[in-house]
């Protein structure tokens, strides 16, 4: 069917699951990517960033020079001002709904207070984060207003964002825009492991940070976690995912569009459209091989299910980081989906607009992550202290948990409370 890869039967819903994990290729990253990233970060440990410049004229340019790779603030705003008026008027759009959007999410500390004292917890913004935005046919400053709008929410200190270099050695003023909107620091001008290896640990030109957050190829998802003894990360996001559930009054030209748009994240992504409706799939297969996009279609999977409540439950077992419920039958069952990234709900909900405008943020946990994990949001750039002021009669308090401390053998823990009580 139009070279799309489609099950020729419907197929029971634990099996659809396990196409959708193979075709993600295992998660986030693979074992290759893991080796690659570690020998990349101990290089970056052992040289700093003359080994971070080794990769960038590797891979992004092959006449960098050590002078090219941080661009500070005065540099941003000049080549911000270049930024076309268009351009800087939709950016200007997108920052002020995701903005909007993350500003309720602000924590605020809680307490508990008694005739003992009062136990409290308390959020405090991290001191210096470094945001990854990757970068495609061009630079991605949609990324660049995901990652630091919720750390300007948070009221992070510092913020610097690593970026691969252009072939051309120009910053995308676009990208200097929005860097400008969320008030960065610097521009480090390096991606994947490198960029995540430079963060982590520092290097003459980089001070370290407290977290790294953003998403990345599978090579910079390994770095991630390779890293995070040392420094804090957020989820893993490796390349992109799609999950398409839809009924059969569903828009097969408008899901062409939407299988397609997930295909366009490039090498690993993958988008497939779980149905119930045989002539919705062909539909939909039609409408893609009128694009004639080969490499991307390649990237896009067909499934057809016994009914749309087993397509729904396919969906939460791969834990994909997009969702899509399109038609009035699959979005019904919205409230059914409760492990993926993000959830997009009927037909005119496409998911392109999460990627930009629709105020909720497009960094997103993959590779099946979404059983635990979760969209980046305030939170993850704040770290909470618990504080405790005890006073008054502490009696019944020592009495209890020095009898706790003597069950587990805790000698002075025990005393050290009955002094008090």
């Amino acid at each position: 069917m139009g070279g799309v890869a489609m099950s020729a039967a419907a197929k029971p819903v634990s099996a659809m699951a396990s196409d959708l994990a193979r075709a993600r290729r295992g998660g986030a990253f693979g074992t290759r990517e893991r080796a690659a990233a570690k020998r990349v970060i101990a290089d970056v440990r052992r040289r700093g960033d003359p080994a971070v410049l080794r990769v960038v004229r590797a891979f992004d340019r092959k006449g960098a020079r050590s002078d090219d790779l941080l661009a500070d603030r005065a540099m941003l705003r000049r080549a911000a001002r270049t930024a076309p008026r268009d351009v800087r008027a939709s950016l200007d759009l997108a920052y002020r709904r995701v903005y909007a959007f993350h500003e309720g999410q602000r924590p605020r500390a809680t307490h508990e207070r008694d005739g003992a004292g009062v136990v409290r917890i308390t959020p405090t913004p991290l001191h210096r984060v470094g945001a990854l935005v990757p970068r495609g046919a061009t630079a991605y400053p949609s990324t660049a207003l995901m990652t630091g709008i919720p750390a300007q929410v948070a009221g992070v200190r510092e913020l610097v964002v690593a970026s691969p270099m252009s072939a051309d050695g120009e910053i995308d003023p676009a990208l200097a825009y929005a860097l400008t909107l969320v008030d960065a620091d610097a521009l480090y001008r390096a991606g994947g492991a490198a960029a995540v290896a430079a963060l982590a640990y520092g290097t003459k030109l980089l001070a370290p940070v407290d977290k790294i957050v953003g998403p990345g190829n599978a090579y910079a998802a390994a770095a991630k976690w390779l890293v995070s003894a040392d420094v804090g990360i957020d989820a893993l996001q490796g390349p992109s995912e799609l999950v398409v559930v839809a009924s059969r009054d569903a828009d097969a030209s408008a899901l062409a569009l939407d299988l397609l748009a997930q295909a366009e994240h490039g090498s690993g992504a993958f988008a497939a459209l779980v149905s119930s409706d045989g002539t919705l799939l062909r539909d939909v297969d039609v409408a893609l091989a009128e694009h004639r996009e080969r490499a991307l279609r390649a990237r896009i999977l067909l499934y057809h299910a016994p009914n749309v409540g087993a397509a729904a439950h396919a969906a939460n077992m791969a834990a994909p980081e997009h969702v899509l419920l399109a038609g009035r039958g699959a979005a019904a069952l919205s409230e059914k989906i409760h492990r993926a990234g993000a959830v997009f709900i009927g037909t005119r909900s496409a998911v392109a607009f999460g990627d930009y405008v629709a105020g909720t943020n497009h960094c997103l946990p993959t590779g099946g992550t979404a059983r635990w994990s979760s969209a980046l949001r305030v939170e993850d750039f704040v770290r909470w202290t618990s504080r405790v002021e005890l006073r008054g009669d502490l009696h019944r308090l020592a009495k209890a948990g020095a009898t706790v401390a003597r069950h587990e053998r805790m000698r002075y823990h025990a005393e050290s409370m009955e002094a008090r009580g």
